[in-house]
């Protein structure tokens, strides 16, 4: 297990946050997570050559931060040029299966956050202008929803380094390439420009506007100063927000996914001007109902995600059970907020409200993609574009 952590630190440092020397790493995490923050910390010392500050946090307020230092004396360390940041979470912290009144959740913000259900803050003045990282920590809970009640510590690390491609000495390289291939989808995409975008699968057809001046987005984000990172792994989808009433037609799930701790099976939604008007499910119809009771907004169709569905990502997480993979297992329609690094010129509330991105409180993605899904994005040319078929894109 040491050497599986101490490859996953490292692919945090020479992929997610592409560390180089002079850079001052902050590490935001919980107790349950401090061993593998302290690994992170030393091996990324060896790196920046400069002090690590870890955070320790309790349910996000600050209990203690402690510097780890480099072999190097004071003197001897390169200047700090740039602040980066990562947070470790562990994956066993979301509620997973939850009994509790439905009613009482949707009404408590914090409790919605437990969830992972909130969307992005939008506060246009204040984007982040520093590398960071989202890191999830594996636990045996979050195994359990996968692998069944009988997965133990053994199980739990075959499928996590299955998943960031740790059993060999090829995982930096393997998600390097896998970043260059998503840039090369990303700039293919944005070079269409605006449109609108039909998914068709078995039994049912959706078609959506792209939302006007903004841009297809995930994999890597690159900085002003041209430094690029790669914020979330594993990395497999792409992004873009839909204008949030133009929405037609119905779609299905296409596997089972968990709203507010409850599963969800079998279910569809029937569309009309970006929203919801009818939606069926065979299991955790309820959760669906209380979700979309939280406000106006959890009802519209704010994104869409396209992802392959023959990846290790698709075939190993049959469930959408934590948001931290949600966009990365298959293609998914967000219901809800939009995601924030799809914006270009906006600069206030207008341009929102100009580009009819929905502003939901709350966002949730569904999984549609499947074997039988074909994607197509009609320009504003009038020229057809084949994003996807069978489930895999064309390019």
């Amino acid at each position: 297990m040491e050497l599986l952590l101490k490859r996953y630190a490292q692919l945090i440092i020479d992929v997610q946050l592409k560390l180089t020397e002079g850079d001052s790493l902050s590490i935001n995490t919980e107790a349950t997570t401090m061993h593998f923050a302290r690994l992170l910390a030393r091996q990324a010392c060896l790196t920046t050559r400069q002090s690590v500050t870890i955070v320790e946090t309790n349910h996000g307020k600050v209990v203690q931060a402690y510097p780890i230092e480099p072999e190097e004396k004071e003197i001897f360390r390169p200047p700090v040029h740039t602040t980066v940041m990562c947070h470790i979470f562990d994956l066993d912290a979301n509620p997973y299966r939850d009994a509790s009144d439905l009613a009482l959740v949707v009404g408590e913000v914090t409790a919605i956050a437990k969830f992972g259900h909130l969307s992005d803050p939008v506060i246009l003045d204040r984007r982040i202008a520093v590398p960071w990282a989202n890191v999830p920590y594996p636990g045996i809970r979050w195994a359990s929803e996968l692998l069944g009640n009988a997965a133990g510590e053994e199980e739990m690390w075959k499928l996590f380094s299955t998943l960031y491609r740790l059993e060999d000495g090829w995982n930096v390289s393997y998600w390097e390439e896998q970043g260059n291939l998503l840039e090369y989808r990303k700039q293919a995409l944005n070079k269409i420009g605006p449109g609108r975008v039909t998914c068709v699968s078995d039994g049912w057809q959706l078609e959506a506007a792209l939302a006007q001046n903004t841009r297809w987005a995930g994999g890597r984000t690159t900085l002003a100063s041209r430094r690029y990172f790669c914020p979330t792994l594993p990395v497999q989808g792409l992004h873009a927000p839909l204008d949030s009433f133009s929405a037609q037609g119905t779609f299905s799930a296409s596997r089972p996914f968990y709203v507010l701790g409850r599963e969800v099976t079998g279910a569809s939604f029937t569309v009309q001007n970006g929203k919801v008007i009818d939606w069926q499910a065979e299991t955790g119809k309820e959760a669906l109902s209380a979700f979309f009771s939280i406000d106006d907004g959890a009802r519209h169709i704010g994104e869409i995600t396209l992802a392959d569905n023959d990846t290790i990502e698709s075939r190993y997480l049959e469930k959408s059970i934590h948001p931290h993979f949600a966009k990365e297992i298959t293609t998914t329609i967000t219901l809800g907020g939009f995601s924030l690094d799809t914006l270009t010129t906006q600069a206030n509330d207008e341009d929102i409200l100009t580009s009819k991105l929905c502003e939901s409180l709350v966002r949730l993605e569904i999984p549609v993609g499947d074997s039988h899904l074909g994607v197509t994005l009609q320009a504003d040319d009038g020229q057809i574009h084949d994003l996807m078929f069978e489930g895999v894109h064309t390019s």
